[in-house]
């Protein structure tokens, strides 16, 4: 009889470590949240977009750890009680950033404690990135989505796809304004178990992809352009956790994919730095010197929180002039005498400074 039984239940554990989950509203971030992670070393990282499906065995636990940082989630109101009356009462969010570096180069300002806030929605159930605020010289200033940007529509299962667009615009009369607009569609294209440095014995996930299709407008001094780009983002959900058990995010040029940044659920680490740069969004870069003068060689500051990365130089009508890629150094000496935008995209985080030759 007991070796009737053995089959059935050695059937029943197989199952359980290949079972498919759903994701809700329950396993997204609250207020109070302390979420650590690590930016993990992307040289020699395997990691195959084509990976989809079920029942996958997704294995990370080669992953290495380069840095630290960790999101704590605080009511807007506990920020400051502006924001709460601004943005939402409910709406609570982490620091995306201490400070915009260099931005003194390009405007006449400080920015600084820069948050993102998100809220949990219902009719339909959904998580949103609904705010933005920071202390601009001084004082404390949130703004809107006017389309609000949802992350997720629950339950969240194997197959399901949802399409919304996003809008959100923050500007200084006079100074400088950014606009981030576009769509975003998400398909939850796999599920399985992971395993990582974290989640040393595989745990049950759900895989989900996001494209997210976008204009940055920016208007700094003189120069006013509406700038395309694509991110894609790959999250493995598990249940109980409020921080994806491993993120990994690739710019899109054409059709090609290329991973920026990847970064996973961690305990904290005795050793790496602690990463405090922008982790979304855009921020403020040094490129110098600037003015060019009789240089012909613009070396740029690149965060250090950015993987691989994409560098691009604008003129003043939007045009596109030079392209390279993953070196901070870029040689302008055939840019005629003028301003320029320069911008350096890496998965979701962009970098922008203007300079004059």
């Amino acid at each position: 009889m007991k070796k009737a039984l053995l089959f059935p239940f050695t059937v029943l554990a197989l199952n359980s470590a290949f079972a498919q989950i759903t994701i809700t509203d329950v396993d997204m971030p609250v207020s109070g949240d302390t979420l650590r992670y690590s930016f993990a070393n992307i040289t020699g990282t395997s990691f195959s977009a084509a990976d989809s499906g079920v029942s996958k065995t997704w294995d990370f636990s080669s992953l290495v750890s380069i840095g630290q940082n960790v999101d704590t989630f605080k009511k807007a109101s506990a920020v400051n009680i502006s924001y709460a009356l601004t943005i939402s009462p409910t709406a609570y969010g982490y620091k995306v950033a201490d400070s915009f570096p260099g931005l003194s180069s390009a405007i006449p300002i400080t920015i600084n404690n820069v948050y993102t806030f998100f809220n949990k929605k219902t009719s339909p159930s959904r998580y949103v990135a609904e705010g933005f605020a920071a202390v601009i010289s001084g004082i404390p200033t949130p703004a809107n989505y006017s389309d609000e940007d949802e992350w997720y529509y629950f339950p969240l299962t194997y197959t399901r796809t949802d399409s919304s667009t996003f809008s959100l615009k923050f500007f200084i009369p006079s100074l400088f304004s950014v606009k981030q607009a576009g769509y975003r569609k998400t398909r939850a294209d796999g599920w399985g178990t992971i395993k990582t440095p974290y989640f040393t014995t595989p745990v049950n996930c759900l895989r989900v992809r996001s494209e997210i299709v976008e204009v940055d407008s920016f208007e700094v001094t003189t120069i006013k352009v509406g700038i395309p780009r694509t991110t894609v983002e790959y999250k493995f959900l598990v249940n109980g956790e409020h921080y994806p058990a491993v993120w990994v995010t690739a710019t899109k040029i054409g059709s090609t994919e290329t991973v920026s940044n990847i970064r996973y659920r961690d305990n904290y680490k005795t050793t790496g730095a602690v990463i405090t740069t922008a982790k979304s969004g855009f921020q403020f870069i040094k490129a110098y010197p600037n003015p060019l003068e009789n240089s012909g060689v613009l070396t740029i500051a690149i965060p250090q929180s950015f993987g691989h990365y994409a560098v691009e130089i604008f003129d003043i009508k939007g045009r596109l002039l030079q392209q390279s890629f993953d070196s901070n150094t870029i040689i302008v000496s055939d840019l005629a005498k003028g301003q320029y935008l320069l911008r350096v995209s890496s998965g979701a985080e962009t970098g922008i400074s203007v300079f004059t030759k």
